[in-house]
């Protein structure tokens, strides 16, 4: 599952098989997650399932919403956002992201990462092994080779982090890259407007390194 805020409103989001079939479910607290909405229908892709096991991500601004979820469509597994203009009530049509497709008979087990720049989503995600950036409506901008991609604005500057041959890359707006050690799952939060902290696993112990922009 996965969970973003914007002051007292909190919308989480996660995969949900309370039918037989992946779809994403959501839920909105409107008190800082004192108390939650009955579950609500995000997505339910029309070949029954989305992505069986990709995890999903939410940002929220406002009553703006946007939801990054892995797709099963037509045997590929591809990207896909999904907008709310109503706090997480209702939901937009899904927009497919980036012109390639990743035609897959399994589950990558990666779902990318999401974040908001200037109130516009920005996504990474990897397709094939080589890790992208996207904007709806645009085309993807190759980064890297890897896979576990996250995101992260940090005062409109976009930072991202992957694991690659083992070892945990971070790569800032202007594009240089800095491995800071070996593991997975990075994660990344601004630490001021100069600097993230990356947190990620290696060998069952918990790292974390503040990064200079």
């Amino acid at each position: 599952m996965a969970l973003s805020s914007d002051g007292n409103i909190a919308y989480a989001v996660w995969l949900d098989i309370r039918d037989g079939h992946n779809k994403i479910f959501g839920s909105r607290s409107l008190n800082g997650g004192k108390t939650w909405s009955k579950n609500i229908l995000v997505y339910a892709s029309p070949d029954k399932t989305v992505c069986e096991c990709c995890k999903p991500s939410v940002a929220v601004k406002g009553k703006n919403l946007y939801v990054l979820f892995r797709n099963w469509l037509n045997g590929s597994r591809d990207l896909y956002l999904i907008k709310s203009s109503d706090g997480g009530q209702s939901f937009s049509k899904a927009e497919k992201l980036g012109v390639g497709n990743w035609a897959l008979n399994g589950c990558p087990m990666d779902g990318g990462g999401l974040t908001l720049n200037r109130d516009r989503p920005v996504t990474v995600w990897n397709r094939k092994g080589t890790i992208y950036s996207c904007e709806p409506g645009k085309e993807e901008k190759e980064l890297g080779r890897g896979r576990g991609c996250t995101i992260k604005n940090n005062n409109g500057r976009n930072v991202y982090a992957w694991v690659e041959n083992s070892e945990v890359v971070v790569m800032n707006d202007k594009g240089q890259k800095n491995i800071i050690g070996k593991g997975n799952q990075p994660v990344l939060e601004a630490v001021n407007s100069n600097q993230v902290v990356c947190v990620w696993e290696d060998q069952k112990q918990i790292h974390a390194s503040v990064v200079e922009l």
